[in-house]
């Protein structure tokens, strides 16, 4: 036998040469369990080089590999031929291993004799499943884990080892003839094999790359998860590896995810303090959140878009069902029939301080999809002309700069808006029950900065005229818009449809970690029994027994979902709905010179120029501007015709360029729910991310962010919920 497999030196000297990261790691066991694992290492790096050889041929290589699956073979019934054969016999009868694991890494090695390209994930999360989770089920042996959830954390955590290896190595492996990444996701993100054999950077190779990382997050976070309290003693050695190669992810993610142009590493320095790092953390002994949970989000909005992603980057499995055929639920986009164009289902406007969504949309690298001017620049038409709000000096200097050079405004206007920022920075707040009109007034507010300022603040943020809006959720918004940085202050705009800003990332990072999406498919019913929701009943026939329920439904969806008798419905029945038109108009000739114009003394506040902000389509008919009114109580129920000619009046009369326009097409969008009413009255029933029932948490604009009902107070409404889903299950635990 010892002419069959080549001589080799024993199993310390082995992991003595290594560099290897898990042999970083043996140094926190004791010396039995510190001897194992190299003799265990011994053979994972004796098998593996024998498949990554360049030396041997492709038969020698087989051959080799089939006499150490006979010599472990052997191994179990003690009669080893070999040094390191005769080691792993005596760890197998010491520590009980089972012979499937160490199959399996010979299984996995032999993959790469004859695989050299993964079509889908499926088949590489099987190697990855035999090169490192098997890997790790005879280490936790080796450890005396006997807790079987420890089995699942072994899983997890080798697969989010392996899956950083594979991307840390992608320039190594190609030099190999190897790409482990799937070539269906190659495909995905628009990169070619080519692409990765030449190493030719770009944007869309670092979009492949920031979602392999995303995922490789979603199961270091379901092992954390899974580690078992009573085994937690007998794990420092695979916690420092974890610390080590989460250093590694994180390197990745400040190299903006370029694993071509320069080798990304670990620092020397960085090994040597990380195993005491896993030391001082074991031994503080922090809790541990609970366990992955199965959870399915209802909606898919921006709030429940934001708390799926949230969910399964914190390693947990999520199913989401959204009604409608695509996603965005209330901020979606749609195809024109007639032109094909595809149309926002109403204008919105996104500004700087959305810090929660902006920060989503940099983790899903797509930031670059809002249009976004250097700082705050927002031109207002009124029956004196143009007046531009823009804020052009540094901080703490923006908004006087803003408030200066506004020229609907007085001196006694400006004077006023500066006291009430003071007023606002120096902690005084309106009353909880006044109207913003109330507010105010009371604070010394002409009536021309309520007209030329407030008012369309007002109406563009909380969809309600200064006369029924909340005081305090207005006070709110001025805070973030204006008493930040200047950045805070500046508008964005989306520059695809509200439906491809992020909810296709969403989609694509949830079936990546191996989660879903169910589109056009309704609850039917919400089955409470007690304490907790037991079942959700679907459309299709088919039923749901959740462990965790995230709602991201609007409230007048979800009351009547809900027992009749409970707090959470009688609180969303009393909330009311308002409305907002959006009217798009393909006219024969441009009309604005910017994106944007806000239009004072008229029932039509913003006029947004498709031109400006998408770009013109080839082959695309006219020049398209959207007008928008909220608060449109009294203009809901008007025909499409009388919404054109009042829109058509006001263009006319604020733009002298649209005097003898034509209209060439048109489309209306009426949203009778468009938001909630952000009224007094309405904002102390908007719940928290909280619900009387023990696994059911809400999300979406309209629950109490202390925000209006924007993108922002969904999104952050999302990330709540699904921050609250661990903060009940740990505090239950």
């Amino acid at each position: 036998m010892n002419a069959e497999i080549p001589h080799l030196p024993g199993s310390e000297a082995i992991t003595q040469s290594s560099k290897s990261n898990l042999a970083l790691s043996f140094a926190a066991l004791p010396k039995a369990e510190r001897r194992a694992m190299s003799i265990f290492y011994a053979f994972c790096r004796v098998v593996d080089d024998v498949a990554d050889s360049t030396e041997l041929p492709l038969e020698e290589k087989r051959r080799q590999l089939g006499e150490w699956r006979e010599e472990i073979r052997r191994a179990y019934l003690d009669q080893p031929r070999t040094p390191l054969g005769k080691e792993m016999a005596e760890i197998i009868r010491t520590y009980l291993i089972a012979p499937t694991p160490l199959e399996e890494i010979l299984n996995g090695v032999e993959m790469d004799l004859s695989i050299t390209r993964y079509p889908t994930f499926a088949l590489l999360q099987q190697y990855c499943y035999r090169v490192a989770s098997a890997v790790g089920l005879v280490s936790i042996d080796i450890f005396g884990c006997r807790n079987d959830r420890t089995r699942d954390y072994a899983v997890a955590l080798g697969m989010a080892f392996q899956l950083t290896n594979i991307l840390r190595d992608v320039k190594k492996d190609v030099s190999f003839g190897r790409i482990y990444l799937p070539l269906d996701e190659l495909a995905a993100f628009g990169v070619t094999e080519a692409e990765i054999v030449e190493g030719r950077w770009s944007e869309r190779m670092r979009q492949l790359f920031r979602f392999q990382h995303h995922r490789a997050r979603h199961y270091f976070a379901k092992a954390h998860r899974l580690m078992a309290p009573s085994d937690r003693p007998r794990l420092l050695a695979a916690e420092i590896m974890r610390e080590v190669y989460e250093e590694l992810l994180n390197k990745i993610e400040r190299h903006h995810f370029d694993v071509m142009t320069s080798p990304v590493k670990v620092s020397k320095l960085a090994k040597i303090w990380l195993p005491f790092r896993a030391k001082a953390k074991e031994k503080q002994a922090l809790p541990r959140p609970p366990a992955p949970k199965k959870v399915v989000v209802l909606g898919a909005g921006c709030a429940g878009l934001a708390a799926a992603a949230e969910l399964v980057l914190r390693g947990h499995d999520v199913t989401l069902l959204e009604g409608r055929a695509l996603l965005g639920g209330r901020a979606h986009s749609f195809v024109d029939s007639k032109t094909g164009l595809v149309l926002d289902n109403g204008q919105h406007i996104l500004m700087g301080c959305y810090h929660e969504t902006l920060g989503l949309l940099r983790q899903l690298g797509v930031r670059d999809r809002l249009y976004s001017p250097p700082a705050m620049m927002v031109p207002f038409l009124s029956e004196k002309g143009q007046s531009v709000l823009s804020a052009s000096a540094p901080a703490p200097l923006h908004l006087l700069s803003a408030l200066l050079g506004y020229g609907e405004l007085s001196s006694a206007d400006k004077f006023a808006a500066i006291t009430l920022a003071l007023r606002l920075r120096l902690g005084q707040e309106p009353e909880a029950d006044e109207s913003v009109q109330t507010w105010l007034q009371r604070w010394g507010q002409t009536p021309n900065i309520i007209r030329a300022l407030w008012e369309p603040l007002c109406l563009a943020a909380l969809n309600e005229p200064v006369s029924t809006g909340s005081a305090p959720l207005f006070a709110n918004v001025i805070r973030q818009s204006f008493l930040g940085g200047p950045s805070d202050s500046t508008i964005l705009l989306s520059r695809v449809g509200l439906s491809d800003l992020f909810a296709p990332e969403v989609k694509r990072l949830l079936e990546m970690c191996g989660s879903k999406i169910q589109l056009q498919t309704n609850v039917t019913a919400l089955r409470f029994e007690g304490d907790s929701l037991r079942q959700i009943e679907l459309s299709d026939g088919t039923s749901l027994q959740p462990q965790a329920v995230v709602s991201a439904l609007p409230w007048h969806v979800l009351r009547a979902l809900l027992p009749a008798e409970s707090k959470l419905a009688q609180a969303c029945r009393q909330i009311h709905d308002s409305p907002i038109v959006s009217l798009h108009l393909w006219l024969d000739r441009p009309v604005l010179n910017e994106p944007f114009v806000g239009l004072l003394d008229s029932p039509v506040q913003w006029i947004f120029s498709r031109d400006h902000i998408h770009g013109s389509d080839p082959g695309q008919t006219g020049h398209i501007v959207t007008a928008v009114i909220s608060g449109a109580r009294d203009l809901i129920d008007k025909s499409t015709a009388e919404l054109e000619d009042l829109t058509l009046h006001e263009l006319r009369r604020f733009i002298p360029a649209a005097k003898d326009a034509k209209v060439l097409h048109r489309m209306i969008y009426k949203a009778r729910s468009a938001t909630f009413a952000a009224t007094p009255q309405v904002e102390p029933l908007r719940p928290g991310p909280h619900s009387e029932w023990s696994n059911f948490w809400l999300a979406g604009d309209w629950t109490d962010t202390g925000l209006p009902a924007t993108i922002e107070g969904a999104v952050l409404s999302g990330l709540r919920a699904a921050r609250a889903v661990d903060e009940i299950a740990f505090g239950q635990g």
